[in-house]
Formats: structure tokens, C-alpha cells, sequence
């Protein structure tokens, strides 16, 4: 296949993931007041309504929500697309992996998400929207909220990905165990630094809850890449008919 049969076919898996993407992000649109109710859900009972302050910052709302919900929607087509663009690059034997790939890949993303909503967001928005209390009237408004939480969710679908990400660079031979192994005090400490980014309160509770997890999805992603390390074979097997 040449360079621009290449091209070509990236340009065509670009426009099914695109289209696939739209397509989602109208259902989430259509659905979208159902998701912002979801999404306030977090925040604490003192907290009753979320103020616009902008003109058009209703309307870049529905936008982002419906971005993102759209993006997870239509995720299993755009991991697809990607699967397709690199699976000639494999051996026979690992393009066998595409369904569990395309799967184990939107499991992890929306497992992510649902952390980030379920677990992290509830004990985190009451202790950091609890600063200066005394002293201060919050009033939460709508576009920083929502980018935040959204934020939040997404960071964590992308966190998930790493044991399923590591095992396709492992199949392609990009990344290996050792490698990992030898650099995982750095990756802690890269990890400890996230989650204090990530929560920025003096809780250790609370910053345990994202380090925790952080820590242990890089220890899974070790096993992951040293079971799925493939074996390199040998010239004498090259040469083999």
C-alpha cells in the first residue's frame, strides 16, 4: 500500500469517526437537560441553582455537553476506526483482538467517567467548594462548572485507558515491562503530582482517593504489557517459508 492509499484511508476512518461523533454528540444534545441534571447531581444541597453571567453561555453549554456525551457515545466506532487504520501493521494472529480491543477500550473510558462521578466528585466539589465559607458567597456559574466536572470525567476515561493502551504497544512491540518497571518511581511521583492538580485540598482522603487508583491502574498496565509482549521473531524464522 502506498503513501497515499495510506492517506486515503486515514482520510476515510477520519470522516466515519467524525461522523459517528456528531451523530452521538445529536443524541446527547437531544437528551441534554436530562444530562445537566445528572451533572449537578454532585454538587452539595446548599447549592441549589447555577448562574450564566455571558450571553451565549447556555448555549456553549448544551455544546460541550453534547461534545463530550457524543464523544463517549460513539466511542466503540472511533476505537473501531482506529483498530482498522493500524490492524495491517499486525500479525495475523493479533488482529484476532479487534472485538476485545474495541471493548475492553470503551469499558475503560466509561469505567473512567463513572469514577470520576461516582466516587471522586462527591467527596471532593463539598470540601474544595467549602474554602472561605465564612467569608465568601459562592455562586457557582454554569460554563466553569460544567468544564470542570467534564474535565474531571474525561482525565479519568483517559487514565483508565492506560492498561489497554499498553497492551496494544506491547503487541506492536513499542513499549515493554522493563521499561516500565525501571521508570515506575518516576511514574508515582508523576501520579502524586496529578492527583494533587486534580484535588487541590489538604484532605488526605480525598487526594488518596485519585493517587490510589492512579497507582494501581500503572501496576496493571505492567502486567498487561508483560503478558501481552509479543515474541519478536528470529531471522532463522524469517527466513522460514
Amino acid at each position: 500500500m502506498t503513501l497515499i492509499d495510506h492517506l486515503s484511508e486515514l482520510r476515510n476512518r477520519l470522516f466515519i469517526a467524525i461522523l459517528a461523533w456528531v451523530i452521538g454528540a445529536s443524541v446527547a444534545f437531544y437528551f441534554q437537560s436530562d444530562l445537566l441534571a445528572w451533572l449537578k447531581e454532585p454538587l452539595p444541597d446548599s447549592f441549589g441553582s447555577l448562574f450564566a453571567t455571558q450571553l451565549l453561555e447556555p448555549f456553549l453549554v448544551s455544546m460541550q455537553i453534547a461534545a463530550f456525551f457524543g464523544l463517549v457515545l460513539s466511542s466503540p466506532i472511533i476505537f473501531g476506526q482506529i483498530w482498522g487504520f493500524i490492524s495491517p501493521g499486525l500479525y495475523k494472529e493479533e488482529r484476532r483482538w479487534a472485538v476485545p480491543f474495541v471493548l475492553f477500550t470503551f469499558l475503560a473510558f466509561a469505567g473512567g467517567v463513572l469514577f470520576a462521578y461516582y466516587v471522586v466528585l462527591p467527596l471532593a466539589l463539598p470540601i474544595i467548594m467549602g474554602f472561605l465559607s465564612g467569608e465568601v458567597i459562592l455562586m457557582p456559574r454554569i460554563g466553569d462548572y460544567i468544564s470542570k466536572i467534564l474535565l474531571y470525567m474525561a482525565v479519568f476515561g483517559i487514565l483508565f485507558e492506560m492498561p489497554v493502551v499498553g497492551f496494544l504497544f506491547a503487541r506492536l512491540g513499542l513499549i515493554y515491562s522493563k521499561v516500565l518497571t525501571k521508570f515506575r518511581r518516576y511514574s508515582i511521583v508523576v501520579g502524586l503530582v496529578l492527583a494533587a492538580v486534580l484535588t487541590p485540598t489538604a484532605d488526605p482522603f480525598n487526594f488518596a482517593l485519585v493517587a490510589i487508583p492512579l497507582v494501581i491502574l500503572y501496576e496493571i498496565t505492567i502486567i498487561v504489557v508483560r503478558l501481552a509482549q509479543r515474541r519478536v521473531p528470529t531471522n532463522e524464522e524469517h527466513a522460514l517459508p
